[in-house]
């Protein structure tokens, strides 16, 4: 029988027909013998392995088919980006039993060999329990350390939303500090300017009203304080005795325009009087008159009483 119908009997699976031989020498006397696939049917020329890339000895040329399924198994792996070669393990190989060796570029572009048990087609590794592997294992493998990666990565993600969320957390809280210290300083100036104001309208007032025959102060504390978007007013009440003894009963408004808001952050406040101080303006009208409105500055006066004073004078800060 000539050698090339042996190789057509001895090294073709089911679906793989020889297009041409070839048999070179090489060391030891052990013959290099390649198959061309050319004509191979289309299941196989869909195969990352070209038959070209694989090699073996002429004494082992019936384990041609098992060797081809070895390839077919490591260029299938997901580590091999690219097959390279096959040849058989000679140190390792014996008759009965062979070893094969392939040659793979993983995705990194870095060459590495795998040894592969002619007989099992399991991946031959003594750094394992058994010292092999089969390449289902591998692949169930490459999963479970897939998927201890995604925990990994979900919890480094968990971590860095939860660290991301408490320094959320801590920046709203100081805001929110900032935001209720500056509150309470705003509180604490409005309330010394309304002392402030109060004591110049118990002031202006006691000069305005300095010649009243027996004049009786009604309102002895600071007022609460009638506050509008442009103006705050302390309401005042006296008694006093006309030329004729009749007693007389007044309402004073002592009223000081509210500072202009600033237009951004860092700007202070506006006076529209100066930085020297407020202008108070004081209003004096019969109690009787004004009882019934709201806070209007304006009202009718009574003939039988004195009429309206208004006066302004600057309160200093």
């Amino acid at each position: 029988m000539s050698l090339h119908k042996s190789l057509k009997n001895r090294c073709l699976t089911k679906s793989l027909k020889p297009h041409s031989l070839t048999v070179a020498p090489v060391a030891l006397g052990v013959l290099l013998v390649t198959l061309c696939a050319a004509n191979a049917p289309a299941a196989v020329a869909t195969t990352d392995v070209d038959v070209q890339q694989l090699h073996l000895p002429r004494s082992y040329l019936r384990y041609l088919p098992s060797m081809l399924d070895g390839a077919r198994l490591m260029a299938a792996d997901e580590q091999c980006a690219q097959f390279l070669a096959g040849d058989l393990n000679i140190d390792q190989s014996t008759l009965s039993h062979p070893v094969f060796r392939y040659q793979c570029r993983d995705p990194n572009g870095a060459t590495y060999r795998w040894y592969i048990d002619g007989d099992t087609l399991e991946v031959i590794d003594n750094t394992r329990p058994n010292g092999r592997i089969s390449f289902a294992d591998l692949a169930a493998q490459y999963e479970h350390e897939r998927e201890l990666a995604r925990q990994l990565a979900a919890e480094r993600q968990a971590k860095i939303d939860a660290l991301q969320r408490e320094r959320q957390e801590v920046a709203e809280q100081r805001q929110a500090e900032q935001l209720a210290r500056e509150q309470l300083e705003a509180e604490r100036q409005e309330q010394a300017r309304r002392q402030r104001l109060w004591q110049e309208c118990q002031t202006q007032l006691a000069k305005q009203t300095a010649d009243m025959i027996e004049r009786e102060w009604l309102t002895l504390t600071q007022p609460e304080a009638e506050v509008t978007e442009t103006r705050l007013r302390f309401s005042v009440d006296f008694n006093a005795l006309n030329l004729n003894g009749v007693e007389l009963k007044y309402r004073a408004y002592c009223d000081a325009q509210n500072p202009v808001e600033p237009q951004t952050p860092n700007e202070a406040p506006v006076n529209l009087n100066g930085e020297d101080g407020e202008q108070l303006t004081i209003e004096i009208h019969p109690r009787a008159l004004v009882q019934s409105t709201s806070s209007s500055t304006t009202s009718v006066m009574s003939a039988s009483e004195p009429m309206s004073v208004s006066t302004s004078s600057s309160s200093q800060r």
